[in-house]
């Protein structure tokens, strides 16, 4: 099946909307949850409001990845002989691996260790312990998911071979 160059432009304008959701959306989630984090300090009712909403961001990178994999495919059914044997694209096929184990996996999880824990705050259970060790794990996790995405960005502008 022979692919316009028009389809594959509008692939590719697919591909990059969806890498820009899901790089907006972590980045978002690095920066807000710097915001949660001052505030649950000094009310923690309206921390865990905040949270309720933050972890809501999620579905912005499955939407993304969801974007990223149908114009990824449609452009391969194009592009495959060129790029599958490039060493930079099978780099970034690896770096979105990591995105998905990261963001996906990683962030989701901890995201719902950070619910059970706000709701343990709620009961009299101590958690200051557990809030530092929450928030420095995700911190780490969302600067990572950040840093993925600048490397995939500098793999797919500059495409050394």
């Amino acid at each position: 099946m022979e692919m316009s160059i028009t389809f594959y432009d509008a692939a590719l304008v697919g591909h990059i909307i969806g890498i820009t959701l899901m790089a907006g959306a972590a980045f978002i989630d690095l920066a807000a949850f710097q915001i949660f984090w001052k505030v649950f300090l000094k009310d923690p009712a309206e921390g865990v409001r905040l949270e309720k909403y933050l972890n809501k961001l999620q579905k912005f990178m499955g939407i993304g990845m969801l974007v990223i994999l149908i114009s990824g495919i449609l452009m391969m059914v194009k592009m495959h002989e060129v790029w599958g044997a490039q060493l930079w694209f099978r780099i970034k096929m690896g770096v979105l691996l990591l995105i998905i184990i990261n963001g996906l996996g990683l962030r989701r999880m901890l995201g719902s260790r950070l619910k059970r824990t706000l709701a343990a705050y709620f009961t009299g259970v101590d958690i200051a312990e557990a809030m530092v060790k929450l928030k420095n794990r995700l911190m780490t996790v969302q600067t990572i998911q950040v840093l993925l995405f600048i490397i995939i960005y500098v793999l797919s502008i500059f495409k050394f071979n």
